[in-house]
């Protein structure tokens, strides 16, 4: 159900006329999301007092709060999808997975495969951005990449 989903999606965002093939919902964060948090969690941590809030441990959670706020904010979302055309990467919806803008297209003979992950999520390089997939969305990256020329 949610594949067909996003692949409506897609199918709407880039027209009627292109077959889309298959797609994969990723995210990426921008480089500077660990200095970024971190700036986060001090300035609320250190500056509590000012609102009156001097109990460390309230602090603390206070700054893990905005710890995940400043990585949300840092946070884009993509759906990369294959059409006859070839490989192209659109902005996806920050709340549902689904595209909504289209991107730019990964060129032929760029870079698509695996870089790493963790149990829920899988790293991938596509051209010269690297992307995070979910597990659930894995084979059709390996669908996407078994048929590109990389």
């Amino acid at each position: 159900m949610r594949r067909a989903v996003l692949l409506r999606s897609v199918q709407r965002v880039l027209g009627g006329n292109v077959n889309v093939r298959d797609a994969a919902y990723a995210w990426s964060r921008h480089r500077w999301v660990v200095p970024f948090g971190a700036g986060v969690f001090v300035v609320i941590a250190f500056f509590a007092p000012v609102a009156g809030i001097n109990d460390w441990p309230t602090r603390i959670v206070l700054g893990l709060a905005g710890v995940g706020v400043a990585v949300m904010a840092t946070t884009d979302y993509w759906v990369v999808a294959e059409t006859e055309r070839g490989i192209r990467v659109l902005k996806a919806s920050r709340i549902r997975q689904v595209a909504i803008a289209d991107g730019e297209a990964v060129p032929e003979g760029a870079v698509m495969e695996p870089v790493g992950g963790t149990i829920i999520a899988a790293d991938w390089q596509v051209g010269s951005h690297r992307y995070t997939i979910p597990r659930s969305s894995e084979q059709a990256m390996e669908r996407m990449a078994a048929g590109h020329k990389g």
